[in-house]
Formats: structure tokens, C-alpha cells, sequence
């Protein structure tokens, strides 16, 4: 996920009184509806230099320089879901989930970044166990060819995203990962979170740093042959907020919030379906003489999360940029319908979800009381439901964020996201949240209405307190 989004933008909405959050239930969602949870790659596998993996981008940022990581760590064990994929993937379908999204690592299948520096065969047969792990649980892999963990040896090469040699190396890539896993994938995304990758990575200067993976065509990476097209659908995911009016109708107003769209750059007619990362809202008002250059100066827009009367913009979280707004959900969805009209393709909500900070004083029993968590995902739920029934919009499935607490890119480990507590100092240990629990129920039964929830008897004693820094290794 991204740690910040800035990029595109919706007209507000008329304020709609959204439906009871808690009286939804799985029943109340099209037939087919697909209820999922997600990862990627770096952030949950681990065994970075096992199995014939060589290093991304982020095994060398992490490593050369932690100190662009909040707490000074890496992802070389993070959840080590490389060795655990099997009892995770069993605890999803247990839970009532029939999707899961995931990312392959390009380094871990072309460790040299493209087919003629060779194959490795230990890393398509882990991708091979783990599809099939998916289908055998009877759920429905979701699957990202880019999320952000570019092979270093093609960094190193050619500059990595700069140069027009990613696009042969992503096609020699894209073919080799369709060939080996097409057979029973249907959902490929070929990009996650483009915005995130280009503008933390030159603009904010916080993720590695690129050029615009978006310059590979959408296209690029497609199945050849007419028997695969009919067999696979291609789509991209994009992470935006939904922004709104904040200060007035005035026109410089208007087309302010227009302009912030616009710098996003969406484009209709190149994907099967899109993936919409959704995950808060803010204002949007024109600014006239924004100071320096570049990027953020060229919208002429201020983003606040208050209004001009200083009314937040939603309920607040531990984050400072995450802000509870399940009524941008909608709007945005609003927007994209008027916009696109006919040409709107099919969407899946591919994240959502909200964070805890990591407590070090928390117990992992204490830690999973998360009804902050359950209150987002309640409510975001509806809000789907809402657009779903007022206006027809053709949403096909929800993807919670995330599985499990994981590394949480610049975040570290200070950061958690998942649905399941993952104890990063006994044995990376998964116990379940009472939002997990949560999910169960409303996945499993009939109503979202959450029981007392007593996880004594998952956890027998309290685990050791969370380690507040993750030591690299």
C-alpha cells in the first residue's frame, strides 16, 4: 500500500446518509461477489537470499541505507510467509474468504531480470504450490506482476524504470509468469499503485527511486494467443483518494479539484478491469502562487483534512494522512460512474483498511482488540453496498488490508495493517484479531453483528511484549 496518496480527484457528491453499517451482511452482495485479503511479496515472504532469490531494489534499499526505514528494518525475514503460506492460506479459508491477492517477485523467478540470464526453478515451483494451495482451498488467486520489488540487477544495469529497456525485460517477464502460472490464474494486475512508485520515488523521495512505470504500455505483458485472452483478464491498480471541495464553488475551486484528476492521468479502454485502492479523503482548494517547483507546485492545489471552517474531514486515525471516510468510498465510485460512463470497466476494491500503531507495552492478547479496524471495515463495506445498489456500479469484490501485519515499506514494522497479529519477536507467531474474527462472522454467518469476542482461549498466556524496533538480519 502507499503511505501517502495525493493524486486523483473527485467532485464531491451530494451528502448521502450511507445505510446502517451494522445491519449488512454477505448475503446482501451480488451473487459471485468475491470477499478477499492481500499481501505482496516483499512485505510477507521473507527468505530474501533463500531459494534462489537475488535482491530487489528494497533488499539494497533497506540494506544500504535503513535509515530510510522508520525503525531501521527490512523485509529479509518480514513474515516469513515463503515457509507459512500453506497453514496462512488455510487460516483465510477458515476464515470464509474465497480471494486472495498477491504479488510474485520478479527477482525470485529471473534472478537476473530476464530470461536469457536464466530461470529459477525453486522459485516458479514455490509460485506453482502456492496457486495451487489457493485453488485447492477452493479460492481465487489474484495476481500482481509489479509490486515494487524490481530485480537490483536491472537497476544496477540500466538505471531500472529509466530506461525504455523495461519494457522488453516486464514483457520477457510478464510472458514467462503467463506461461508458467496462466493455466489457472484468471486475475493478472500488471502494475500495483503506479502513482505510489513514480511520486514517493522522485517527487517525496522516499521509496526507491524510479522513473514512471506507467510509460510500459498496459498492453505491454498481454497473452498472445486468442485461447489465452478468453482464459485471462488484464488489469492495473491504482491507489486514490477521494477529494473533495474545501473552501467554495468558486471555479478556480472546481477546476482545482478537476486539475488534481487530471495530474493523475487515468485513462478508459486499456484495462479488463481496475483495482481501487481507496483508503481516505481529503479537501481540495486552488492555490494560486504555490512556492518551488515540480510536481506538487504544477496542480496548484492545498489539500487539508479540515474544511474552512477547521471541521475535520473525518474521524481521525494513528495515522496522521488516514482518516476515516467511508463517504468519499461512495463518492468516489459517484464520480467514476459519471465520468466514464459506458466506458467504466468492471472494479474490485483490491485494499482497504486501516493501521495500529506497534505498541511495545501491548501484549499480542491486548494488541488484538482492534475495534477501530472493525468500525472501518464496517462501514467502507456499506458504502460499497450503497453504490452498489443506488447506482448500479459494477463492483465485484473487496480485498481487505492486509492478511497480516507485515513490513510496512518506510513504516518498518511500526505500522500494522493486518486483520492477523503477526509477533515479530516469538516465532512471527499469527493470532487473530478481533477483526478477524469479525470478517468470520460476517463472512461465515448471516450479520456483522460482533459477539463479545474472548481470545483467552487462542492465546493461553499474554506472548512477550512487541518489540519496538526489528533488528536486520
Amino acid at each position: 500500500m502507499a503511505t501517502c496518496e495525493k493524486n486523483s480527484t473527485v467532485k464531491s457528491a451530494p451528502k448521502k446518509n450511507l445505510r446502517d453499517s451494522s445491519d449488512i451482511s454477505r448475503s446482501d452482495f451480488p451473487k459471485g461477489f468475491i470477499f478477499g485479503t492481500g499481501t505482496s511479496s516483499y512485505q510477507v515472504e521473507g527468505a530474501a537470499a533463500k531459494g534462489g532469490k537475488s535482491i530487489s531494489v528494497w533488499d539494497d534499499m533497506t540494506l544500504r541505507t535503513p535509515d530510510m526505514i522508520v525503525d531501521g528494518s527490512n523485509g529479509n525475514v518480514a513474515c516469513d510467509m515463503y515457509h507459512r503460506y500453506k497453514d496462512d492460506i488455510k487460516v483465510m479459508k477458515q476464515m470464509g474468504f474465497d480471494g486472495y491477492r498477491f504479488s510474485i517477485s520478479w527477482p525470485r523467478v529471473l534472478p537476473g531480470g530476464r530470461t536469457s540470464a536464466g530461470i529459477n526453478k525453486e522459485g516458479i515451483d514455490y509460485y506453482n504450490d502456492l496457486i495451487n494451495t489457493i485453488l485447492a482451498n477452493g479460492m481465487t488467486p489474484f495476481v500482481t506482476l509489479f509490486h515494487w520489488d524490481l530485480p537490483y540487477c536491472l537497476q544496477l544495469e540500466y538505471g531500472g524504470m529509466l530506461s525504455d529497456q523495461i519494457v522488453n525485460d516486464f514483457v520477457e517477464y510478464a510472458e514467462l509468469c503467463f506461461q508458467e502460472f496462466g493455466d489457472r490464474v484468471k486475475f493478472w494486475t500488471t502494475f500495483n499503485e503506479p502513482w505510489s512508485y513514480v511520486v514517493h520515488g522522485y517527487t517525496l523521495e522516499d521509496h526507491y527511486r524510479t522513473d514512471d512505470p506507467t510509460s510500459i504500455d498496459s498492453t505491454v505483458g498481454q497473452p498472445s494467443s486468442e485461447s489465452d485472452v478468453s482464459k485471462r483478464t488484464i488489469g492495473i491498480v491504482l491507489v486514490s483518494s477521494c477529494h473533495l471541495l474545501r473552501y467554495s464553488t468558486s471555479q478556480d475551486d472546481q477546476q482545482a479539484v478537476q486539475r488534481a484528476f487530471d495530474f493523475y492521468g487515468w485513462l478508459a479502454g486499456s484495462v479488463d478491469w481496475v483495482g481501487l485502492n481507496y483508503y481516505t479523503a481529503d479537501f481540495v482548494a486552488y492555490e494560486k502562487d504555490p512556492s518551488g517547483v515540480g510536481y506538487p507546485a504544477d496542480q496548484h492545489c492545498i489539500y487539508s483534512y479540515y474544511d474552512k471552517n477547521q471541521n475535520p474531514i473525518g474521524q481521525p486515525t494513528v495515522l496522521s494522512w488516514l482518516w476515516m471516510v467511508p463517504q468519499g468510498l461512495y463518492d468516489h465510485l459517484k464520480y467514476l460512474q459519471d465520468k466514464y460512463k459506458k466506458d467504466m470497466p468492471p472494479l474490485y476494491i483490491t485494499e482497504n483498511g486501516v493501521a495500529d500503531k506497534n505498541d511495545p507495552t501491548l501484549t499480542a492478547k491486548k494488541a488484538c482488540v482492534d475495534p477501530t479496524r472493525i468500525q472501518y471495515f464496517q462501514e467502507h463495506l456499506a458504502a460499497i453496498l450503497q453504490a452498489i445498489k443506488d447506482l448500479n456500479f459494477d463492483v465485484r469484490g473487496f480485498f481487505a488490508w492486509s492478511y497480516c501485519d507485515n513490513f510496512e515499506w518506510n513504516a518498518g514494522y511500526t505500522s500494522r495493517f493486518g486483520i492477523m497479529y503477526t509477533d515479530y519477536v516469538n516465532n512471527l507467531t499469527r493470532y487473530m484479531k478481533n477483526s478477524a474474527f469479525w470478517f468470520t462472522k460476517f463472512l461465515r454467518a448471516s450479520s456483522t453483528t460482533l459477539p463479545a469476542i474472548d481470545i483467552k482461549g487462542q492465546v493461553e498466556k499474554d506472548p512477550a511484549p512487541v518489540s519496538k524496533k526489528r533488528r536486520a538480519t
